[in-house]
């Protein structure tokens, strides 16, 4: 693992492959060329016969503080803001399709393409200090990531519509109580408790494991794909309003 790995992984061991999300100085920031490098790692433990459940982290204590709004001083045309953003909706496409089980291991906060990362995941471990943060409306663009496919099925139409449409921060307390969170336990325990999950998903035998998770995904996603392709379009265009460049200008002072 070289400094300039924005994600990498460990060996498996007990059948668990731990991925890290590695930009701790920007709080593990998400960018399209993490979406990539973390697309490639999943196919890759999706293909090892070693690795029978992932465990998805970030380095350090944070999950992950969202979209990197520092990626490049450059405004992308439409079209460029489309075929970046498909990089995200394939690494969506690739944890919901892949055999392999992954549980999300979340501490301090997950902000917006995060907390659909979370929500893309099989399993989800979090602190009593974790936050989550939809941060898309807020800031004038759409959910992304399959949120609005995603989320409602989890929580209900109208919770969802309130998450998203006013955001703000969701203790993960609140999100065990509405089946969002697995496991909710102490910093101190956090990695332990994410372990022995994992571990424990890693030791059933990997065909019905891996055949219910395809079919559960298959009959919740029906409309995934198609949420996430009308975000494509939707997502650029919201980039192009002046409520958009208003935002933004408030991030960049």
């Amino acid at each position: 693992m070289s400094d300039k790995d924005v994600v990498y992984a460990d060996a498996p061991v007990d059948g668990v492959q731990v991925i890290y999300l590695n930009q701790p100085a920007k709080k593990n920031a998400i960018s399209a060329a993490m979406m990539i490098k973390l697309d490639g790692l999943l196919a890759a433990g999706d293909a090892d016969d070693d690795v029978r459940a992932v465990l998805l982290r970030g380095e350090g204590d944070v999950f992950s503080s969202g979209g990197d709004l520092s990626q490049s001083d450059h405004k992308p045309t439409p079209e460029e803001a489309r075929a970046t953003f498909l990089n995200y909706v394939h690494l969506i496409q690739r944890m919901r399709t892949m055999a392999k089980p992954i549980v999300a291991m979340v501490d301090r906060y997950a902000v917006g393409g995060a907390f659909a990362m979370t929500l893309a995941s099989d399993l989800v471990v979090a602190t009593e200090r974790t936050s989550f943060v939809p941060a898309f409306c807020q800031i004038g663009i759409i959910p992304e990531m399959g949120m609005m496919d995603m989320l409602p099925k989890l929580v209900g139409m109208q919770r969802a519509k309130e998450i998203l449409y006013i955001g703000g921060k969701i203790p993960a307390s609140k999100m065990h109580d509405w089946g969002l969170v697995n496991r909710l336990t102490t910093p101190e325990e956090l990695e332990s408790v994410a372990m022995d999950l994992a571990r424990t998903v890693a030791s059933m035998p990997a065909p019905s494991i891996q055949i219910t998770k395809g079919i559960l995904n298959s009959l919740a996603d029906g409309n995934l794909n198609a949420c996430m392709q009308a975000e494509s379009t939707a997502s650029p265009f919201c980039t192009t309003t002046a409520a958009y460049a208003k935002t933004m200008e408030r991030f960049s002072k």
